[in-house]
């Protein structure tokens, strides 16, 4: 329990594909809340006796729709705190309204589609946010629609109780509440635990990455080797004998070998990946801030930049990176040509960006003037301690 309440980890944090490909699921579920609010508001007109408490009701259920679907939107920063009590709120305030629209005409519990519509949107958020605040929001919602369906069946005591109204309008808040914090508890410990066995492999590997790499070292030094030093111990050899020169000649291949081989090796990632494409990516890092890059980051942004520049938007144009950092804030700013607007841009860079943005912290994307701009922004104070910090 202790473990639970301390938890700060949201599933998003480690399986933010995942989550993005949850987004179509989530507009649709937003769809069907407004459709079954509209559908029963309609079908029972004879007993609202506010009507305008009963449009009320459906513009929150629409807010609920929206806040649910923009909140979550994968291209956008990590769903918040303030995004997901706005939408919880919005919620039980359809819950609030749509009760006191029909007030005192019945007491059928099945006639209240509110605390559905608060327990579908808390379950909706269960990849988005931690354990602990999804049950927060679940005991909050438990105590609104409960009292609210207690003191309703007391105008009416001859059909129900109120206890026995409460706990049924309560019991699909409770079920969809208790379920999402369960499944954001364990997805995310599972995922911790499987992030901890992958640090663990690859700190195993640092040995044999480093073996490799000193074999692809000695491997460029056989190739500079065939193109200038062997060369030079074929002519000695022809002659028999050193001539005045050759020491200082053997200095200087030396020198030269040696820089080369470090020189490939020495280059920030970034500005080897510029190297490799040359004239298609234009990197603006003067202070080599992308080489001290958590892990993460390094291979989300070349994951990023590596489907941007095999886009056919951009196959024409430069792609500019600029990388910088003040004092405590790292950002990473992208400007790519792009005339496809942007559904093809969610279609072939969602689940990028969405990486980037759980990555880094926060994250926007503006589509404007043929140009796709794309920002993303890190407080070292505030993910510096893991990329599990929500």
């Amino acid at each position: 329990m202790i473990g639970f309440l301390s938890w700060r980890i949201a599933p998003r944090r480690a399986a933010p594909i995942v989550a993005g490909a949850l987004h179509p699921l989530l507009a649709v579920t937003a769809i069907a809340l407004v459709a079954v609010a509209v559908v029963r508001t309609v079908t029972d007109a004879e007993r609202i006796g506010h009507p305008v408490l009963a449009v009320g009701a459906i513009v929150a259920v629409v807010v609920t729709g929206l806040s649910l679907v923009v909140s979550t939107d994968p291209v956008r920063p990590p769903t918040g705190t303030v995004a997901f009590a706005l939408t919880v709120a919005a919620a039980l305030a359809a819950d609030v309204l749509s009760s006191a629209a029909a007030w005192g005409a019945s007491n059928v519990l099945w006639d209240d589609w509110g605390p559905v519509v608060v327990g579908v949107v808390i379950l909706s958020f269960s990849m988005f946010r931690p354990g602990r605040e999804l049950a927060a929001a679940t005991v909050l919602a438990l105590a609104v629609v409960g009292t609210i369906s207690a003191v309703e069946a007391g105008d009416l005591p001859e059909t129900v109780s109120p206890l026995t109204s409460a706990v049924i309008a309560c019991t699909p808040v409770l079920l969809l509440g208790v379920a999402s914090s369960v499944f954001s508890y364990r997805m995310s410990l599972t995922l911790a635990r499987q992030q901890e066995l992958a640090a663990r492999a690859q700190r195993g590997l640092a040995r044999r990455v480093r073996i490799r790499l000193r074999e692809l070292m000695r491997d460029s030094g056989r190739a500079e080797l065939s193109a200038e030093v062997v060369p030079f111990f074929e002519e000695v050899l022809a002659r028999g004998e050193l001539a005045p020169g050759d020491p200082a000649r053997a200095r200087r291949l030396s020198a030269v070998l040696r820089s080369e081989i470090l020189a490939g090796f020495g280059l920030p990632w970034l500005e080897r990946l510029k190297r490799a494409r040359p004239g298609r990516l234009v990197v603006h890092d003067p202070a080599a801030v992308a080489e001290s890059m958590p892990v993460e980051q390094k291979v989300a942004l070349r994951a990023l930049l590596t489907a941007l520049l095999a886009h056919p938007e951009t196959e024409a144009s430069a792609l500019h990176v600029r990388v910088t950092e003040v004092g405590e804030h790292r950002s990473v700013f992208v400007r790519a040509p792009w005339t496809a607007g942007e559904q093809t841009a969610r279609r072939a860079l969602g689940g990028f960006v969405a990486v980037m943005g759980t990555a880094f912290g926060r994250s926007q994307v503006t589509i404007g003037e043929g140009e796709l701009r794309l920002l993303f922004a890190q407080n070292p104070r505030v993910t510096d301690a893991g990329p599990w910090h929500d």
